[in-house]
């Protein structure tokens, strides 16, 4: 039962609102879909009394407490994916992000970018972009940002757990 509750609260807070970026705009367009968690949330669910033996839980017990925000903006829109990119390419220029890694697969590109945090095994920022080609599900269009003392082990894992768009590849960031 505690090992669901956790799992419910973190899909949850994937609907909750982050620092302003260039991305926000995103947020109030009825072509995009938005997921976007505050610091608040985090503060709210680490408060929460779930003490339990279970490492899975208190893995993602730890995960929540290091987290100040996340912020996912996907699309279909065609229109909309182009002025992503635009403002991916942008921020990219001004946020100081390293490239970690870039997959092409399927009609979709990947890529993931980080901030360094406390040691190589943490980030304080990681962002990723999926620009998908073609129609359908293949036209999606990602932006996702955690912002955070991120333990990129921790995150691949809620990743896959949850679906996020590029999970899949995140779990490979890990493994560089």
């Amino acid at each position: 039962m505690k090992k669901l509750t956790v799992f419910l609260m973190i899909i949850a807070s994937q609907y909750g609102v982050i620092a302003q970026s260039s991305f926000d705009k995103y947020e109030d367009m009825k072509e995009v879909s938005s997921v976007v968690v505050t610091s608040k949330m985090f503060k709210l669910l680490s408060k929460l009394n779930l003490e339990t033996d279970d490492p899975e839980i208190q893995e993602y017990v730890n995960l929540v407490d290091n987290i100040e925000n996340i912020k996912v903006f996907s699309t279909k829109d065609k229109g909309v994916g182009t002025a992503m990119k635009a403002d991916v390419k942008k921020y990219l220029g001004s946020a100081s992000l390293e490239e970690l890694m870039r997959v092409k697969s399927d009609g979709k590109n990947v890529k993931f970018y980080s901030k360094p945090g406390k040691n190589d095994d943490f980030v304080s920022e990681l962002f990723m972009f999926l620009e998908g080609s073609g129609e359908g599900q293949d036209a999606d269009t990602v932006v996702l940002s955690i912002t955070g003392n991120i333990d990129l082990k921790q995150v691949s894992k809620i990743a896959d757990h949850l679906n996020v768009p590029g999970g899949q590849e995140l779990k490979k960031v890990k493994k560089q």
